[in-house]
């Protein structure tokens, strides 16, 4: 018996569906990094019950032990820094530890290229996918739809190709390059044989809420202030790519936030390795200015800036041969650079 026209158009159209969604399967399975550093953060930050004091930022801020720097200063820290983490998912986690836990105080660690232009999508899709693989997967669908959209239709995306493409969720990882297919193909192949999948391992779901907190607004006080920093830098001689308007409208959404939640919020420049400005051309020429700009504009904020590039005496203490690269210390040498840092977080 021949097929009706109309049964042979459904069949095909359930044949391009399934296709189009194996392919796009394939496509996050290739491309889709596998967040692995976020992952463990928060399996062990979802095992912790006592926590007052955090640390943000990104993977140069590893170099603090969060046990040590406790059993220095009679806190509980915990520190929530992780490779490639930008301003924005620091907010995040700070906003997250204060709905878990009474937070007192937040530390933000910062290199010099924090406030460059950089395409962060990537990073955001990672964290936000790993904190929705510990909640019922609903919730999961739920939450993914409400943050495409919501992002798809903001006025900066609406006109553009991203307002489709941030849909697809291996289009925000092409950037990241082929060169890391194959390994995000073995971990995702390893995972599916072990049977664990992303944040498996999650105490709970990270979405739940223990205390309400205020959702940071600014008042037209902060947003003339925003205004008259962002005016600013047009005349400065820094270029713009490396003091990008909208990270400093992400630094004033960490501040409003600790302020209107009773966080005491400290930004640190890390230390890092003498030959550290030769990996950023032009950041040896423009380093005071951008570290100007952050002071003035934290301090007049409330908020405590150091930058550990002021101490005459942070090479000796911490000398290049305690760092494996710019900016990273190596594992044994956690423990002086922690007690250093504490020494700063006490004066400051």
């Amino acid at each position: 018996m021949q097929l009706s026209k109309y049964v042979k158009r459904t069949i095909k159209a359930i044949l391009f569906v399934a296709i189009f969604a194996l392919l796009i399967v394939v496509l996050d399975a290739s491309f889709e990094m596998d967040e692995s550093a976020t992952e463990d953060m928060l399996t062990r930050y979802s095992h912790t019950d006592d926590i007052d004091t955090i640390f943000v930022g990104n993977s140069a801020g590893e170099m603090m032990d969060d046990g040590l720097y406790s059993s220095l200063t009679g806190t509980a820290a915990f520190n929530m820094c992780t490779p490639s983490q930008g301003l924005s998912v620091s907010c995040k986690n700070i906003e997250m530890a204060a709905s878990h836990h009474r937070i007192k105080d937040a530390i933000l660690f910062v290199t010099f290229d924090v406030l460059d232009s950089e395409n962060y999508d990537g990073i955001d899709h990672l964290y936000d996918r790993t904190v929705d693989s510990s909640s019922p997967f609903w919730g999961r669908v739920k939450r993914s739809v409400q943050r495409d959209f919501a992002r798809s239709v903001s006025a900066d995306v609406i006109n553009t190709e991203k307002s489709v493409n941030i849909w697809i969720p291996w289009e925000n990882e092409t950037a990241h390059g082929f060169e890391n297919v194959r390994g995000n193909l073995q971990k995702r192949w390893s995972r599916l044989v072990k049977g664990e999948r992303l944040g498996c391992n999650i105490a709970f779901d990270l979405n739940s809420r223990v205390y309400e907190t205020e959702p940071g607004e600014l008042t037209d006080e902060d947003k003339a202030m925003l205004d008259e920093d962002i005016s600013r830098i047009s005349a400065m001689s820094v270029p713009s790519d490396l003091l990008a308007i909208d990270k400093v409208r992400l630094l004033e959404n960490i501040c409003v936030f600790c302020r209107d939640n009773d966080i005491s919020l400290k930004v640190i420049v890390t230390p890092h390795r003498t030959d550290y400005f030769d990996r950023f051309e032009g950041y040896r020429d423009n380093a005071g200015e951008i570290s100007a700009y952050l002071r003035d504009f934290l301090q007049k904020r409330g908020v405590m800036y150091y930058n550990t590039e002021d101490d005459p005496d942070v090479h000796e203490v911490l000398p290049d041969e305690y760092f494996y690269d710019w900016e990273h210390v190596s594992e044994p040498y956690r423990d002086r650079a922690t007690e250093y840092l504490a020494g700063v977080i006490r004066e400051m």
